[in-house]
């Protein structure tokens, strides 16, 4: 019996000594505030990357369109507010213009564009790019390699 009562002693000392606080895994009810309060003073801003300013000269070039338009995917918010889009790496709001093209709202059927340059307007899905000098689209994730030779287990000898 008085093994019994030590041998219980002794764990009970070993996990309180093992138990370590592990620190807060979710946010505080203040930071989720501040964070929607940011989340709204944004509103349909473009998101931009911080980017280092170039050398000031005496004449600014024009933008140049890029070759190729593509979007690697997008984000539809749950609670109604613009999703987002990246359009060439860029991440772009639903409604934003970057000077270069606009980006319309997403649906089911794509996201629409419109290029500013040439007034074009084109729809888009994820993984696919427009080439505006040929006006074609292009599946970015469809895989190109050819199907190898059908073959039957049976005719091999062997059936796996």
């Amino acid at each position: 019996m008085m093994r019994v009562i030590l041998l219980s002693l002794l764990l009970c000392v070993h996990v309180g000594a093992a138990a370590q606080s592990f620190g807060r895994l979710f946010t505080t009810p203040a930071e989720r505030e501040s964070l929607e309060k940011l989340r709204q003073h944004q509103g349909g801003q473009l998101l931009e990357q911080p980017v280092q300013a170039p050398a000031v000269s005496g004449q600014v070039p024009a933008p140049v369109p890029p070759q190729e338009l593509s979007v690697q995917g997008y984000i539809q918010r749950s609670d109604g507010g613009k999703g987002t889009v990246w359009i060439n790496h860029q991440p772009l709001q639903e409604g934003s213009d970057n000077g270069q093209l606009q980006v319309g709202k997403v649906n089911r059927q794509g996201i629409p564009l419109t290029i500013h340059e040439s007034g074009r307007q084109v729809r888009l899905k994820a993984g696919q790019a427009f080439n505006p000098d040929t006006g074609e689209i292009i599946e970015r994730n469809v895989h190109t390699a050819a199907p190898g030779p059908a073959t039957n287990p049976a005719e091999q000898g062997t059936i796996r």
